[in-house]
């Protein structure tokens, strides 16, 4: 609220001055918001909008009952939909508030590249009431925190619209949907130039080597004008968005990549243009669709393989059931998850995730909380346990009370703590994006030097030379030079079962000195697992196994998952499942039991004690006797002692950091000669621990499966995520190894070596070629079209050297 009138209600002010904030309306602006069915003036779109907004929510009388007007909307760029979301129920689910401090999490359309990223940084940081903004440029997405007593929600979408980019909440569907249209918009510019170049190229061919060997001038000019018509859909269609965020960017005085992009296509389409018309110069309609479709196919294939599999469903409700049994009274209905309420008893499915914290009222069961703990061995509850959302319910039947719901359980901060850790983690900006403002001005200011030069000694020459120099000079090669390396070694990597998202990944790579592993999953095949058998009596290892099959063939139980595929001895019968203790059944006329060593020697009390061994061990007896004993646990993976011994080889340390509490902690951990180990890890500690290590001064890889991994991939300075992770896990990380093999580790330090290297090269040969080239251009020894082609070779020349890698 502003201009304060009065203590009692404010009513409409006259026709002369705005309904919504009593500004004075100038006499010749006629603007009308529909408020309870009347038309009422106001002095701009975002009055307007607002006060309709306010009338849609049944909310009219507030203009009746107000003491003060409102204050007049910024006007930069509001409409409706920005104005909404500075209303409290519009804000649900993507804003948090502390004081007078909010945040928010945006989805910001239309990134291409890094330099996106730092101009939204930038234009936001300069806005006052805005304390900090940070775009994560894979999942297009940007954090921001602002005083809420300073500036409104709907001023930051209208300063994001205002730099030339599209946003909306943050929702992992919506999200989703933004980056599919994108891609296809991508997709159809890149179709449209590579058709134009193979078209247009046909035709300069044509009239290059006419101008060689002599050429009639009506064929001359009809190849020009058909090549006019093929290069105008070129830089009308394709080559758009260059033009649209320079012109973005120099309103908001921003000198970008894009710029002496869009000055050489636009001069060059220009100059052409004139040829065309006149009969004289130069065309360039070639080098225009050629650079066009290699600048887009270059930021194609980066966003390709960077996004490439990572919007996968991370928000809290895809992990929760959408459906839920809750009792009331005597009776059970099926409701919605967002009908819960605190209180409620519900009556969770066996098979699904619970749907909230709560306690345990009655029943008994297993529930999976590797996501949590990392343990692969499910924890037996029963009445007076506390159990937390997410958690899988293998068997039995539980009644709870819920506790707590939505953000504020247990996996909803895990996930919270998972945004938090990816907003932190430092953005490194490449060499290009580095020089790229100092390189543009350096060009600009070239060209016009050389323009006035050319235009006080020899004006007919002028034109043409200025558009050798931009054009010779033109940045494609330099702004080539990372994302053609990043999509090759990409390509390469992909091919082998590698897949890159993080932007920064190959960049930040060879800087690791630190890599951390967690256990279950990653180094281990993260299922149950037959380690040994060790058969008392007559019986033999395949008899005994194939007894336990059979008791275990219909049971849910992860331990059941141990002896699947097994041979089933058909003579045991009657089987019947004990909830916290294992399987019996009928076998040669007297009971069989599998299971916990306690529950078994209530059978047999002479069977003896469990085997000293570390491990797991449950035993199958009957009445008189011990069959077996079977030692569980979660086998490595087939070439985990090949690649840890590879990359302590090239000088790395390593680390293993597992939730799992067990002794199998320290037998991997043997096993892999690995001295730093941590068992009974939770994700907070987990997370303390590599921020502990970072603040240390090393420089920290993170390599993970579970959930509750997902806040240390997202802290890391690059994360892997191991085929089979959670989706969570592989939202969080940088590369997913998409094959089994953790051989894949060192292959990927290697390439990203190597493609560090060529990224230098690309930059050295760019900068050297302009160097070289713009002196001669300047003085006016190399023609446009010589200018043109040295252009399109140079940026041939990055493309090639950086294919080496694929």
């Amino acid at each position: 609220m502003g201009k304060s009138r009065s203590a009692t209600p404010v009513p409409p002010e006259t026709s002369d001055s705005c309904y919504h904030c009593a500004e004075t309306i100038p006499a010749d602006y006629h603007l009308f918001a529909s408020i309870e069915g009347s038309q009422q003036p106001v002095c701009c779109p975002g009055c307007k909008a607002v006060a309709e907004l306010i009338d849609s929510s049944g909310l009219a009388a507030f203009y009746q009952l107000r003491t003060s007007f409102n204050e007049r909307p910024e006007q930069t760029a509001l409409d409706a939909s920005y104005a909404s979301y500075d209303l409290p129920e519009n804000q649900s689910g993507f804003v948090s508030r502390d004081d007078d401090t909010a945040s928010a999490r945006i989805l910001v359309t239309s990134i291409s590249c890094a330099a996106c990223t730092w101009l939204i940084e930038q234009g936001l940081s300069r806005v006052p009431g805005i304390e900090y903004a940070d775009v994560n440029l894979a999942e297009q997405a940007l954090q921001v925190r602002w005083r809420d007593s300073e500036i409104k929600l709907s001023r930051i979408f209208s300063e994001l619209a205002a730099l030339g980019y599209r946003a909306y909440p943050w929702r992992a569907r919506e999200a989703e949907e933004a980056l599919a249209q994108q891609q296809r918009r991508s997709l159809s510019e890149l179709a449209v130039a590579g058709i134009a170049m193979m078209q247009v190229g046909m035709f300069g061919i044509a009239l290059h080597a006419g101008g060689m060997q002599g050429i009639a001038e009506e064929y001359r000019d009809l190849l020009r004008w058909v090549s006019l018509l093929v290069a105008t859909l070129v830089v009308g269609y394709s080559a758009r968005s260059f033009f649209r965020n320079t012109w973005n960017n120099l309103c908001r005085g921003h000198l970008v990549m894009d710029l002496p992009v869009a000055l050489a296509i636009g001069l060059a389409w220009l100059a052409s243009c004139w040829a065309t018309v006149s009969s004289t110069g130069e065309v360039y309609f070639d080098s225009i669709a050629m650079f066009t479709f290699f600048l887009l196919l270059g930021r194609f294939l980066e966003q390709r393989i960077r996004r490439r599999e990572m919007l996968r469903q991370s928000d809290l409700t895809s992990l929760l059931p959408g459906l839920v049994k809750r009792q009331v009274n005597n009776n059970t209905e099926e409701v919605a998850l967002t009908q819960l309420k605190t209180g409620d008893l519900v009556l969770p499915y066996v098979g699904e995730s619970l749907p909230a914290d709560g306690l345990v009222v009655s029943g008994q069961g297993h529930v999976d909380e590797a996501a949590f703990s990392g343990e692969h061995f499910p924890r037996n509850i029963s009445t007076g346990d506390r159990v937390a959302a997410g958690t899988l319910l293998l068997d039995g039947e539980l009644s709870v009370q819920v506790e707590t719901l939505g953000e504020d359980t247990r996996i909803g901060q895990l996930l919270q703590l998972t945004h938090r850790a990816a907003d932190d983690k430092p953005a490194l900006q490449s060499f290009a994006d580095r020089v790229a403002a100092y390189f543009v001005a350096t060009i600009l200011c070239i060209a016009a030097a050389v323009a006035w030069y050319w235009w006080q000694h020899e004006p007919s020459r002028a034109l043409w030379i200025t558009l050798s120099v931009l054009v010779v000079s033109c940045p494609c090669a330099l702004a080539l030079a990372t994302p053609a390396a990043l999509a090759a070694a990409g390509s390469g990597l992909r091919h082998k079962g590698i897949i890159l998202l993080g932007a920064n990944t190959l960049e930040q790579l060879p800087k690791i000195d630190t890599l951390v592993f967690d256990k279950t999953g990653t180094l281990t095949q993260g299922r149950v697992s037959i380690l040994e058998t060790r058969c008392h009596g007559d019986l033999d290892t395949e008899t005994c196994l194939g007894l336990a099959a059979a008791l275990e063939q219909s049971n849910r139980h992860p331990i059941a998952s141990a002896f699947r595929g097994m041979a089933v001895d058909k003579s045991v019968s009657n089987i019947e499942v004990h909830v916290g203790s294992g399987v019996s059944g009928q076998w040669q006329s007297t009971e069989l039991r599998l299971g916990a060593p306690g529950w078994c020697e209530q059978l047999n009390p002479g069977m003896g004690a469990t085997p000293t061994d570390q491990g797991r061990w449950i035993a199958m007896t009957t009445a008189n006797q011990l069959l077996a004993w079977f030692k569980l646990g979660d086998e490595l993976r087939e070439d985990a002692v090949s690649a840890v011994h590879a990359l302590q080889g090239i000088g790395l340390e390593l680390e293993l950091l597992s939730g799992d509490s067990s002794d199998e902690v320290d037998m991997v951990a043997e096993t892999l000669g690995i001295e730093q180990r941590h068992r009974a890890q939770t994700p907070d500690q987990k997370l303390s621990h590599i921020h502990a290590l970072q603040a240390s001064g090393k420089c920290v890889a993170m390599v993970g499966d579970g959930l509750n991994d997902a806040p240390v991939l997202a802290a890391a300075n690059v994360s892997f995520a191991v085929a089979g992770a959670t989706d969570v896990a592989k939202a969080r990380a940088d590369i997913i190894i998409a094959s089994e093999r953790l051989a894949s580790l060192p292959e990927t330090l290697l390439t990203a070596t190597r493609c560090r290297r060529v990224m230098y090269q690309n930059f050295a040969w760019a900068l050297c070629y302009n160097a070289l080239a713009v002196p001669f251009a300047a003085m006016g020894a190399i023609p446009p079209w010589a200018a043109a082609l040295g252009m399109s070779l140079s940026s041939l020349l990055v493309v090639i050297n950086s294919l080496r890698l694929n």
